[in-house]
């Protein structure tokens, strides 16, 4: 209800403000249905502790107790359920055996692009903000999810703002708290652009919202080892800028802990499931850029909705500003659209994800960022 409110009052609001109109019109026909999803939901049960490796060997899971999983996987995966004759030796956060289930796999990265320029189209070449992004979910004996590790890989800023930040958000309907405290790896200052309370090395989710909203950094390029340069890593004229790999541990309230096969990962918010968003923020707070039918927090300025004229972070051609490959793949240069670059990406989207996950292959070097090394896989 309160969301509808603020729509209303945007609607209300805007009628005052005059927001550019993007006459951009894209090359590419995207069905207005296509979710942008390389990933998917797969359903396993454990009868026995198991580990679970999809069709290329990766680890999915280790040591998982008997229960109903629902795990993100890439698309069309084949998963194998193996027994496990090792028992968990700490419950730690992070320990290094442990029951848990890992997104993309154990010990990979998956890639998340961002385009700055929302609610405009921009210039396609989805290198605002790139990162490569591993999730490890932590359950206990009864399948239910107790806390998770969010690992960032910084890679590149092909964005003209000094100010970037990412951060995830956890929440399900009818709305609850799920975050007792969040914990950094690095010395990060998340306060610059979010309001939390800190203290002892710890700090709370962000004030003032509806749902929790987990900051993952201050800001962004404080990961980036260049104070200098606006672009990073996005040019193969210019020197390679090395960056800072971090992490983030959510512990959830014990009171809040919920079964594994409640959880889903860049989804539409649902009844009865509890979903984990990532997002980004460029420039000041109220600009948020979240995949296609992510959900905004408090902070969002919502006259950004007029001028998209859609409510959902996708254009009315079914545009998008966030697009996830499951693999660690390359970025375009600066200018060079994501299409391009990659020649099956336009078929993948046309289609409506036909072809599979695996747009990124072939690719067209000479339009890819190729001056430095993130454990690619192209």
């Amino acid at each position: 209800m309160i969301y509808r409110i603020l729509l209303l009052l945007t609607i209300i609001v805007s009628s005052c403000i005059k927001i550019p109109k993007d006459s951009y019109v894209s090359e590419l026909k995207v069905p207005f249905e296509f979710d942008w999803k390389t990933i998917e939901t797969q359903t396993v049960k454990i009868v026995e502790v198991s580990n679970v490796v999809n069709d290329k060997g990766d680890t999915i899971a280790t040591l998982l107790p008997p229960g109903d999983y629902n795990l993100t996987v890439v698309k069309n995966s084949t998963l194998s359920i193996v027994k496990s004759n090792t028992a968990p030796a700490t419950k730690a956060i992070g320990g290094s055996v442990k029951d848990a289930v890992y997104f993309p796999s154990k010990g990979n990265y998956a890639t998340i692009m961002f385009e700055d320029l929302f609610p405009s189209k921009g210039d396609m070449d989805m290198n605002d903000a790139v990162f490569g992004i591993n999730i490890e979910f932590y359950v206990d004996n009864q399948a239910r999810v107790r806390a998770f590790r969010i690992n960032i890989q910084p890679r590149a800023i092909g964005s003209s703002y000094t100010s970037i930040g990412l951060a995830a958000s956890i929440y399900t309907f009818p709305g609850r708290s799920f975050v007792e405290n969040i914990s950094h790896s690095s010395n990060s200052y998340v306060n610059d652009l979010f309001r939390v309370n800190a203290a002892g090395g710890e700090y709370s989710v962000e004030q003032g919202n509806l749902f929790d909203v987990i900051p993952i950094t201050g800001n962004f390029r404080a990961y980036f080892n260049n104070t200098t340069d606006l672009f990073l890593n996005v040019r193969n004229i210019d020197p390679f800028t090395t960056t800072q790999e971090f992490y983030i541990d959510v512990e959830l309230k014990s009171n809040a802990i919920f079964p594994f096969s409640s959880l889903t990962l860049l989804e539409p918010a649902a009844t009865g499931m509890v979903n984990i968003d990532i997002f980004g923020i460029f420039g000041g707070r109220g600009k948020e850029v979240h995949f296609k039918d992510g959900r905004p927090t408090n902070y969002f300025y919502y006259p950004y909705f007029i001028s998209a004229n859609t409510t959902n972070f996708a254009t009315v051609d079914n545009w998008v500003w966030a697009v996830l490959s499951d693999q660690s793949i390359r970025h375009p240069q600066e200018f060079k659209k994501i299409y391009n670059a990659y020649p099956n990406f336009k078929s993948w989207a046309e289609s409506g994800g036909g072809g599979g996950a695996g747009w990124y292959a072939p690719a067209v070097l000479d339009s890819l960022w190729t001056s430095g090394n993130f454990g690619y896989v192209n």
